[in-house]
């Protein structure tokens, strides 16, 4: 199994030769559901999922400011459907709109392939000839090894609809530079579907907004037509659409609002890709090299 690959260069390159819509069911008042198709339901509390409470919409709604705030963010990133499995492990800066990685392709052995991979909003770089990482490989070691790669080293390209991209750009647009409006979001449908403990801390899982469905209305008839042309304004009002089933979205948020995982259910992976947020990094800073810049901005 292998990453597919663009031509060489910089992903300064692909961003100006391409910027494309952000594709990301995140949150009904930030980002809009995205066209792919996107099925499935999670097990949830013992009386199945519910609608969430204010306080739990307070912290949904501080979850992606967050993310915004206090990064750079250190993140695991696992796609495993029985038959084809992704690792990446690296660093995200939502200020900088950009992040790194190691990435692991295929089951251990000597046809797994790895490398480095950098993404932003408007596409994916992959360097194969990298030196110095390995799926284990701490942040500061990935980033080191990134300023290192020479221009001609990486290979970008913008997104598709293969499941890493899909969940590498429904990272990329996490974060917001401003809280949710917590009523706003509690309206547009989020579930309470448990608590899980992960890595010693608690979380509540809560399924993310669902897009409200657009109204259709039947096309009318000539006599339809006439007899209300007859009877006015006064007939049965058109029945409102109501969200249905659950957002492929699955946010584990803590008590402080702070997001530890997001599960994404694709269409074409049986089980859910998992995003592990496990830590702030302070000292380690994305690099700029991918993006053909110098450390000096110049």
């Amino acid at each position: 199994m292998r990453i597919p690959l663009g031509s060489r260069g910089s992903l300064r390159q692909l961003t100006r030769r391409r910027r494309t819509r952000v594709l990301a069911v995140v949150f009904a008042v930030g980002l809009s559901c995205c066209a792919l198709a996107w099925a499935g339901s999670q097990g949830g509390a013992a009386d199945g999922p519910r609608a969430i409470t204010s306080e739990e919409a307070g912290r949904l709604a501080m979850a992606r400011f967050h993310a915004y705030e206090n990064g750079p963010h250190r993140v695991t990133l696992k796609i495993d459907d029985g038959r084809d499995s992704y690792e990446v492990r690296g660093l995200i800066d939502y200020r900088k709109h950009r992040a790194v990685g190691s990435y692991a392709a295929g089951e251990p052995g000597p046809k797994q392939q790895k490398g480095l991979i950098a993404w932003d909003n408007s596409g994916l770089a992959v360097a194969t000839e990298a030196k110095g990482t390995s799926p284990s490989s701490k942040t500061a070691e990935i980033a080191r090894a990134a300023a290192k790669v020479p221009h001609g080293g990486w290979s970008p390209r913008a997104y598709a609809g293969y499941p890493l991209d899909v969940a590498l750009r429904v990272v990329m647009a996490l974060g917001a530079d401003r809280p949710d409006n917590a009523q706003l979001l509690a309206q547009s449908g989020p579930r309470y579907l448990g608590e899980s403990t992960l890595r010693g801390t608690s979380y509540a899982r809560l399924s993310g907004p669902r897009p409200k469905p657009q109204e259709t209305k039947p096309q009318k008839t000539k006599s339809q037509k006439e007899g209300a042309a007859g009877a006015g304004s006064g007939g049965p009002a058109t029945p409102q659409p109501r969200r249905t089933g659950l957002s492929p979205l699955t946010y584990w948020v803590d008590e402080d609002g702070e997001l530890g995982r997001l599960e994404i259910r694709s269409g074409g992976v049986e089980r859910p890709v998992t995003v592990d947020f496990t830590g702030h990094e302070g000292r380690v800073k994305v690099p700029v090299e991918p993006w053909g810049e110098s450390p000096g901005g110049k």
